[in-house]
């Protein structure tokens, strides 16, 4: 008989990474058209590089966002976990996307899709660190509840940027099946990253659960 806390794992994994690619996947969708419809807009009166700098650091906020608020549903349900996570996703992404925009703007150069590869690693780049700070940020929220947190800063890292490597090596792709399932591949990545972390670090077999607003410990000893 399989033990039923690997088998609630296994249903939480793949509940978390479809969902995520999901949200992921529309995120950036609807994320994208308002990022470039905001740069329209301001390119009639700002500098093209600056104002890159805002509609991508509002992109980056959104995608975080949607996604932040998507683990946050699913982590209240496992521990004790507020709104502000939803925040924290947010700020992380747009934070390093502004900084990034503006030392771009300061230099003089720009970052576009048409740059090709060399637009591909600065994106990477910006996304590995606006991932290390969202886990960074959010860190202290899992440290009530595992001692593992740190591995979270490493996972948001690692998860955001190779999400948004993939995603754009997508567009390069001159075969009509290539382009779609490597973007699939990157929506999915995000999912299976952070979600295997998830499990690693709150550790399903002693995971707590929240009644109200205490947290109870299987044992049924508040924590």
């Amino acid at each position: 008989m399989k033990d039923s806390n690997t088998y609630n794992s296994k249903k939480f994994l793949i509940r978390w990474v479809i969902l995520t690619a999901l949200v992921m996947f529309f995120g950036i969708l609807i994320n994208f058209t308002v990022a470039f419809f905001v740069i329209s807009l301001l390119e009639s009166f700002l500098n093209v590089a600056l104002a890159y700098a805002i509609g991508f650091s509002i992109m980056g906020g959104g995608i975080g966002a949607l996604i932040g608020w998507l683990q946050w549903r699913m982590l209240r349900k496992k521990i004790a976990v507020s709104a502000n996570w939803i925040l924290l996703s947010a700020g992380g992404l747009a934070i390093s996307e502004l900084v990034a925009g503006l030392a771009l703007w300061a230099i003089g150069s720009n970052r576009d899709l048409a740059t090709g590869g060399q637009s591909i690693l600065i994106y990477a780049l910006i996304y590995t660190i606006g991932g290390a700070l969202v886990g960074l940020l959010q860190r202290p929220v899992l440290e009530k509840n595992s001692s593992k947190s740190y591995l979270w800063v490493y996972t948001c890292a690692l998860g955001w940027g190779l999400t948004f490597m993939l995603l754009l090596l997508s567009t390069l792709q001159d075969h009509f099946l290539k382009t779609p399932l490597m973007f699939l591949a990157g929506c999915l990545t995000l999912g299976i990253i952070t979600g295997i972390a998830v499990i690693k670090i709150l550790d399903e077999k002693k995971l707590a659960y929240v009644t109200g607003r205490d947290v109870i410990s299987e044992d049924g000893k508040l924590r």
